[in-house]
């Protein structure tokens, strides 16, 4: 029993951390008692080098052939011992026939083309001279101390005249540059590599590929997804897109897409048999599980089958291909991004709040720091296949799947994983942020979050914020919007980048691309009407250390016409503090607030209360015989010895100060300042306003932006030149000042 209990904690583990473990499907489907296994067999035919490459002269190597027919796509393997019998196919007689992809490649340029212009056994086809070899060895034609441009040149004019003699990639039809505008030989490989890849298509009869299938020559699979069935409906998914792409002519004119070898098939017996398969029956009525759903029910014209793809046998094609296959790389990507962000003066900040009320938060301001759009990601709005709006609170859902998963745990019950449903969360949510960076032509402002906070903030299993990181980067590394012509800006073939390629969260820093982070501190409990925030350590230790903290106020008084408590301070006159900005403040006792508590009459657990701070204060002070309506009430507070006085002074001296309250009885969860801005008023977030944080989660999300807004301003004051070397990291201090200087 120890040994189960240990394996369904180290699942849980694995999951929450996204850990890929050769154990992971045998130890779960031992805790779930699932009827079904995940694991599949690599198959090789019997060839070692199956599916290697697809070149045309390999085929018979590594036996894989792509066909095409009728837009359905198929993978060909032939038979070891009949691997000719495409280099056999008569040309096709009728209009009944596959199209064969003829896969032309030269790899490598750099070593290739030595490889083969100066073998010895090509010595007299090619015939390089003694001088142009000798020279060569020497690596004259190399950037470095040896490097002889002359040289350079007359390398590259032999390569050009060896490319045109070659049989087969003479049909490349290479186009080069003029040899004189070659600056070193690296530029002229990369010309190579470029254009040394071509598909062109070939027609076989249909009845000749049948017949191969027929005698088991040619083993014949339709490459498919449900993009490809005649029901589907809707927007294809990116993977079948860029397949498409492979095969497009648009495509093959000027190569985005470049199709790879190293290619694999897998096989997955079916885990579920006959008498273990789960139906629902067509045409009867199946309890909807979204329980915010308007449809209670749904009535399917056809039968539901449990796990489905578990109940048959299935083969898995996994084929690697480059994206931007022509892009040589920018090495100085952030620059460039920080280049344009100087020049812009027409952009926006996306603030995202990672909350705790909210998945995550999102706020868009302009360039002045005025609020454009606030929303939260708990609910995502999709659109069916029939053009109908659908609501799903995935905060909800997620939290259903961990009480769920924690009720099957304790009972020894199957766990529904919860990792497809973060997924499909994350999946809506960066397609959502995406879509604001592109509308707003913005950056991305998170959180700088140091490991051991990301660790706290995943006590439960709906924290999905280090994966929507990593997700987010690589998503707006290569963005493209599906529904768009695949030769618009954004589309297939003209793919957006917005980030920097990911190496580590280490490595990462303050930017990638047009992402870009910034200090956890004082973001969601600061006033944007004032730029207060409380910097006070108002725990209770002892009698004499309150009392010191108590005569540090300038003074504190009743205002009778306001009907609250003033406390007057200088910050300075404090040991808490962290320089910079605004010192001098007034604390007002106006509002409410909402405490949090341990409740004995609820056996202990956790409950909620509304506070009065004006009512408890004069209460206080009226217990301990203090005459608080007029005059300074500090002196009369120092005289008082007793130590229960000064804990409760504290205590509501700390919700005073709280700033955020969330009431577990209603969900109202706000944030009101204690000190009046420019306007006589204590800011208060309210779900009625657009123009200012409509709740706490809003007003992190407001001041991660605003920082943002800081980090924008340091780049567009610092000289074109000089980019390399701005500041992108935040002081407490300077985040004090801006955030008192820019106010809402």
């Amino acid at each position: 029993e120890k040994d189960e209990l240990f394996y369904v904690e180290l699942i849980r583990v694995w999951d929450e951390l996204n850990i890929i473990n050769p154990l992971y499907n045998k130890v779960r489907n031992y805790v779930t008692q699932k009827p079904y296994s995940l694991e599949k067999v690599k198959l090789n035919f019997n060839k070692s080098t199956l599916l290697d490459g697809w070149d045309r002269n390999k085929e018979k190597d590594n036996l894989g052939i792509i066909l095409m027919k009728d837009d359905n796509y198929y993978l060909g393997i032939m038979n070891r011992d009949s691997n000719r019998v495409m280099e056999e196919a008569p040309t096709a007689v009728s209009s009944n026939v596959y199209r064969k992809m003829e896969y032309k490649l030269l790899p490598g340029p750099n070593k290739m083309l030595p490889k083969v212009f100066f073998s010895a056994s090509r010595r007299d086809e090619f015939a390089p001279d003694e001088e142009l070899l000798e020279k060569y060895k020497e690596g004259t034609h190399i950037k470095g101390d040896h490097f002889e441009l002359e040289d350079c040149h007359r390398l590259i004019n032999f390569f050009k005249k060896s490319l045109e003699k070659h049989p087969e990639w003479s049909e490349f039809d290479f186009k080069f540059l003029d040899t004189e505008d070659y600056k070193d030989i690296s530029g002229f490989y990369r010309e190579v590599e470029h254009q040394g890849y071509k598909i062109t298509f070939r027609n076989i009869d249909a009845d000749y590929i049948e017949a191969l299938v027929e005698n088991g020559q040619l083993y014949l699979f339709q490459i498919y997804n449900k993009d490809f069935s005649p029901y589907s409906k809707g927007v294809p998914n990116l993977h079948t897109i860029y397949w498409k792409m492979l095969f497009s002519p648009a495509n093959l004119e000027n190569v985005v897409y470049k199709l790879n070898g190293q290619a694999e098939i897998f096989y997955r017996k079916k885990s579920i048999g006959e008498k273990d398969i789960v139906c629902h029956p067509a045409e009867q009525k199946l309890k909807n599980k979204y329980p915010k759903a308007e449809k209670l029910t749904s009535v399917f014209s056809y039968e539901l089958v449990k796990d489905r793809r578990f109940t048959v046998d299935k083969f898995q094609f996994h084929v690697p291909i480059t994206m931007n296959f022509q892009a040589e790389g920018e090495h100085y990507f952030n620059r460039k991004v920080r280049s344009l962000i100087h020049d812009c003066d027409d952009m926006h900040i996306i603030g995202i709040d990672r909350g705790e009320r909210n998945l995550l938060y999102v706020s868009v301001i302009d360039m002045r720091g005025k609020i454009k759009e606030q929303f939260s990601l708990n609910d995502i709005i999709s659109m069916d296949k029939d053009k109908e709006m659908h609501h799903k609170d995935y905060h909800l859902l997620l939290e259903n799947r961990e009480e769920e998963n924690k009720s099957a745990r304790q009972n020894w019950q199957t766990i529904n994983t919860i990792k497809e449903l973060k997924e499909g969360y994350l999946s809506q949510v960066i397609h959502i942020i995406a879509g604001l960076m592109l509308k707003y032509n913005a950056i991305v402002v998170l959180e700088d979050l140091n490991f051991g906070f990301m660790r706290s903030r995943q006590k439960f299993e709906k924290q999905v914020y280090q994966k929507f990181e990593k997700m987010l980067i690589d998503k707006l590394n290569y963005l493209v919007d599906k529904k768009l012509d695949p030769s618009e800006n954004g589309g297939a073939l003209k793919a957006y980048q917005l980030t920097d390629k990911f190496g580590s969260f280490q490595k990462l820093g303050k930017q990638s691309g047009f992402l870009f982070y910034v200090p956890a501190w004082n973001t969601s409990k600061i006033d944007p009407t004032s730029g207060f925030v409380n910097l006070f350590y108002t725990k209770y230790e002892t009698r004499e250390k309150s009392r010191e903290f108590i005569m540090n106020f300038d003074s504190i008084i009743y205002n009778e016409r306001e009907d609250y408590f003033e406390f007057h301070f200088d910050y300075s006159n404090f040991p808490y503090k962290v320089g910079g900005g605004r010192t001098k403040w007034c604390l007002c006792t106006a509002g409410k607030r909402i405490m949090t508590f341990r409740n004995p009459a609820k056996n202990s657990e956790w409950d909620t209360k509304e506070v009065i701070l004006t009512e408890e204060f004069a209460a206080l002070l009226e217990k301990y015989h203090i005459s608080w309506k007029s005059g300074e009430l500090k002196n009369a507070i120092s005289e008082i010895k007793e130590a229960d006085f000064y804990h409760n002074f504290m205590h509501f001296m700390s919700l005073l100060l709280q700033m955020r309250s969330s009431d577990k009885k209603t969900g109202d969860d706000w944030l009101m300042s204690p000190v009046k801005n420019s306007k006589g008023e204590f800011f208060k977030t309210d779900k009625g306003r657009k123009d200012y944080p409509c709740d706490a989660d809003a007003n992190g999300a407001y001041n991660i932006a605003k920082k943002g807004l800081w980090i924008v301003e340091q780049i567009q004051n610092t000289d074109i030149e000089q980019l390399d070397k701005v500041k992108l990291a935040m002081s407490n201090k300077e985040w004090l000042v801006y955030a008192q200087e820019h106010i809402l």
